[in-house]
């Protein structure tokens, strides 16, 4: 088989719209599952409790009880990707640990969105001191989308007290598809015929 054109693929216009509509077909049709995680909830309960003398009196008592549930995300993973960054602290510094998960999903609604997990974790002396995790949600760009057309860039650099290590950009040297979005159409269809 070639390898694509990389000025064909220059040429071509990405089609948001039929992007779109692909998407919310997919989105309506596929029978594929959503991810789930287990969610505890802290749950105030009542009893009555007998009290006095022989246990003649009774009176109520409120507890709490975990309740653990599963959630069901409201998306499908389209393809990850990541970057992570350690960087050991000199003398009192604490070393840091930043690491961020790119998910680029369909949503039940047929939305393509990118969500962004951050987690930033601190070490001091060996012992964790300082976790932080967030997690925020934008729609994908013409930049997001060509993400798919492209084989990621792995990318791994360690200097001094720091270590990056990514395949977060795609490799422009790799290209996969001859035209703009057609990557983002495969795997919209893989996510449809499972």
């Amino acid at each position: 088989m070639s390898r694509p054109s990389r000025v064909a693929y220059e040429q071509s216009e990405l089609d948001w719209n039929r992007l779109r509509r692909y998407a919310q077909k997919v989105a309506r049709e596929t029978r594929a599952p959503r991810g789930t995680r287990q969610v505890v909830e802290r749950s105030e309960r009542v009893r009555q409790v007998r009290s006095g003398p022989f246990g003649l009196f009774t009176r109520q008592e409120t507890y709490t009880v975990d309740v653990p549930r599963t959630e069901t995300d409201e998306f499908w993973v389209l393809q990850t990707r990541s970057w992570h960054k350690k960087e050991r602290g000199q003398g009192n510094q604490a070393d840091e640990d930043l690491t961020e998960l790119y998910d680029y999903c369909l949503t039940v609604k047929g939305g393509l969105t990118v969500r962004v997990t951050s987690e930033t974790d601190a070490f001091f002396k060996g012992a964790l001191t300082f976790s932080d995790r967030t997690t925020s949600e934008r729609p994908m760009t013409a930049d997001d989308v060509m993400l798919f057309d492209f084989e990621p860039e792995r990318y791994y650099r360690e200097k001094g007290r720091f270590t990056i290590e990514t395949n977060r950009d795609p490799d422009r040297r790799q290209l996969k598809h001859h035209a703009k979005g057609v990557g983002l159409s495969l795997a919209l269809k893989q996510l449809h015929q499972r």
